[in-house]
């Protein structure tokens, strides 16, 4: 049975190599396993993610188009919150929450969970080889696709994509 999701990636799969920075890449689902900690130290695995569709959205405050796209991303978590779709802004930052805090407060950063990656381990456990990258996770999280580079967050056509994504 071809699924929805599928058929959003087809158009992909015939044409390859054509991907840009930022493009949204779907892929076959597959299962991850990763640990970031929320502020309390505790950790956060994809389980404990409760949204239809989670991007997992890895950034640092010394990243320049991390900084530029941020605010953009806040406002998409606060308009498509209740289209089941959830940010989980996950911070690489060596120095901790003060440059997590520091960064946010400054940007006016509102809407996004906010985790920390501190010995960067979740972020090799999904290959990310650069930033700012999104990986996308389904009801079942299972990574369906990434995004390598900034999205095009305030875009319509882009949120009625994943607005598509999210309600598979």
């Amino acid at each position: 049975m071809i699924t929805r999701r599928l058929l959003l990636a087809a158009p992909l799969a015939l044409l390859p190599g054509v991907a840009r920075a930022g493009d949204l890449i779907l892929a076959a689902p597959r299962p991850v396993d990763f640990a970031v900690r929320n502020r309390d130290g505790h950790d956060v695995r994809p389980n404990d993610f409760a949204a239809r569709l989670t991007l997992v959205h890895f950034w640092a405050s010394w990243c320049g188009s991390c900084r530029t796209e941020f605010p953009a991303l806040d406002a998409f978590q606060r308009d498509l919150r209740d289209a089941g779709i959830a940010v989980a802004a996950v911070s690489l930052d060596r120095l901790g929450w003060d440059a997590i805090d520091r960064t946010v407060e400054k940007l006016a950063i509102r809407e996004v969970a906010l985790y920390h990656d501190p010995d960067r381990a979740a972020s090799r456990a999904l290959g990310v080889v650069g930033l700012p990258t999104t990986v996308l996770l389904d009801a079942e999280r299972r990574e369906i696709g990434r995004i390598t580079g900034s999205g095009a967050w305030d875009d319509p056509a882009f949120r009625e994509r994943l607005k598509d994504l999210a309600a598979v």
